[in-house]
């Protein structure tokens, strides 16, 4: 990566991160070539469920900001988007807040412990323990043995059936 593609990433994730602070926060930002054209993706994250008019918003303020300041040096495509219903859980505060949810895990080996895949639902999370329900029941274990945590997109459960209008 050229230090101008560095530089600019300094600079959308600092105007992202102070522009919205405490209601957006950058969960991830690539700059990237797709077909020989530069794309700068940005995933958006924060406290309530990213919407529609959110990526919208920061979308425009940021293509405003990256024209005034000239940052990017060539064409490029801006794509603002949410991290998704089924998104990898990589810092801290997206397992405090995906906590309840169903988590695909996949843990390191360790020790005697192989490499194990296994879904089981968020309860707690701290730095030192991860404390899961699985089909099998409780399981614990550190955060360091996490290899990979995505959320599971469940759907909802359906009504009952009953007599409609009878």
């Amino acid at each position: 990566m050229e230090s101008w593609q560095k530089e600019a990433l300094t600079k959308v994730r600092t105007f992202v991160e102070t522009s919205y602070a405490g209601r957006f926060e950058v969960y991830d930002l690539t700059l990237k070539s797709v077909n020989r054209r530069l794309v700068l993706e940005l995933l958006l994250d924060g406290p309530t469920p990213i919407r529609i008019k959110d990526c919208e918003e920061v979308s425009r303020a940021l293509e405003a900001f990256l024209d005034e300041q000239d940052i990017m040096h060539r064409q490029y495509t801006l794509e603002v988007s949410s991290p998704g219903v089924e998104r990898e859980l990589r810092r801290p505060v997206d397992f405090e807040r995906q906590r309840g949810r169903l988590v695909r895990w996949v843990l390191k080996p360790e020790g005697n412990h192989p490499r194990e895949t296994f879904r089981g639902r968020l309860e707690e999370f701290t730095p030192e323990r991860i404390s899961v329900q699985t089909e099998a029941g409780a399981r614990e274990f550190a955060p360091a043995r996490v290899e990979e945590a995505r959320t599971v997109f469940e759907f909802p459960s359906k009504p009952p059936r009953g007599n409609k209008g009878r």
